[in-house]
């Protein structure tokens, strides 16, 4: 091989130095606007383990209601864990003819961003705590 061969073969041979600050620049703006939009989808993800257990909980409480005449001894005191662990939901209140469910997060795997879920007899959602996302939003 002479020498101009080996010169050209080199050089075709890798990336440079600006190639690759070209694709990590990309790369971060990438990252940048995908990462946020996954957290986001992820605790609508987390959202629904709660929102789905606080429904059969109050369907759990109106079968009760309907056998007994009362609310009141319908659910755990100590609560139930929710089917994938996020929350757990358990009474405020039970009396005779009211009841209201809370379901509260106990795996910290991001930002609570509704903070504390209920649900009422009367089918009344609700937020409490220091929710970052409006009623609409976490129900």
């Amino acid at each position: 091989m002479t020498r101009a061969m080996l010169l050209h073969r080199k050089s075709g041979m890798g990336f440079t130095l600006i190639e690759l600050m070209i694709t990590m620049a990309i790369i971060g703006i990438i990252a940048a606007f995908a990462y946020p939009i996954y957290q986001d989808q992820a605790e609508k993800g987390r959202l629904s383990d709660g929102r789905v257990a606080l429904t059969a909980a109050a369907q759990t409480m109106e079968r009760c209601f309907s056998t007994t005449g009362s609310y009141q001894n319908c659910w755990p005191t100590g609560g139930k864990s929710s089917e994938s662990g996020f929350y757990t939901v358990k009474t405020t209140s039970a009396t005779d003819n009211t009841f209201v469910l809370e379901a509260d997060r106990v795996k910290a795997t991001g930002q609570n961003k509704c903070a504390t879920l209920t649900l009422s007899n009367t089918g009344k959602q609700d937020i409490s705590g220091t929710p970052t996302w409006s009623l609409d939003r976490c129900w």
